[in-house]
């Protein structure tokens, strides 16, 4: 910025990196942005950070999501990156669809009225579907298998409380009514028994060497 020397870099260069958090905080970088020529294509990394929610009938824009109209105003060309999952609600993401098509997505969402089509605007690929320009995978292949262990009589009894205590939330979670709620209910016990199984595997597997260690040093 101290080297510009019409005071604005972004109408003296082609091509420019920015920082995301650095631009929604600035206004005056913001200005500048907007005093500039329109740019051929805008890239932006991390996208899903540009986030707007509804409120209270309102809509609740972060200073990201306003960087982003913004930037989508002063391209031809906009593109969303991110490798991080939308939080589910179908209101946030036509929200969030709406800086690359805001007619398409104009006026709040109403369940059972309108679904959000994305397959002309949005690409998904799944980390089996990413290869290296050598066409090796990105990521290595994970194999999922189950593995018998036994259990001692008191950690049997634990597993058998909590598989009926889960049970009988779970029912009860059925009669909420509230589906949303019943769906994080239902969620948290299913945590809460996986993370008992996985914990009785840590302890076992942490037990072992000390008990052979102790073995050793009686012998």
């Amino acid at each position: 910025m101290e080297n510009s020397v019409t005071g604005n870099p972004f109408a003296e260069r082609n091509r420019f990196i920015l920082r995301l958090d650095m631009a929604a905080r600035s206004d005056a970088l913001q200005a500048r942005l907007e005093a500039a020529p329109e740019w051929d294509l805008v890239i932006c990394d991390e996208a899903h950070r540009m986030s707007a929610s509804y409120f209270g009938g309102e809509v609740k824009e972060t200073r990201r999501y306003k960087l982003g109209k913004l930037l989508g105003a002063r391209t031809r060309n906009l593109l969303l990156m991110s490798a991080t999952p939308h939080n589910g609600k179908e209101a946030d993401f036509q929200l969030f669809m709406g800086l690359l098509d805001s007619d398409r997505f104009e006026g709040r969402f109403r369940e059972g009225v309108r679904k959000a089509d994305v397959s002309d605007m949005m690409r998904r690929l799944t980390k089996e579907e990413l290869f290296r320009f050598d066409e090796t995978p990105l990521f290595p292949a994970r194999y999922a298998y189950t593995v018998a262990y036994e259990l001692s009589p008191a950690e049997a009894d634990l597993y058998q409380a909590v598989t009926s205590y889960v049970r009988e939330e779970m029912n009860r979670a059925d009669r909420i009514g509230d589906g949303q709620r019943q769906g994080n209910v239902g969620f948290a016990l299913q945590i809460l028994q996986r993370r008992l199984c996985v914990l009785t595997i840590a302890a076992n597997a942490l037990c072992a060497p000390g008990e052979t260690r102790t073995s050793s040093m009686r012998r």
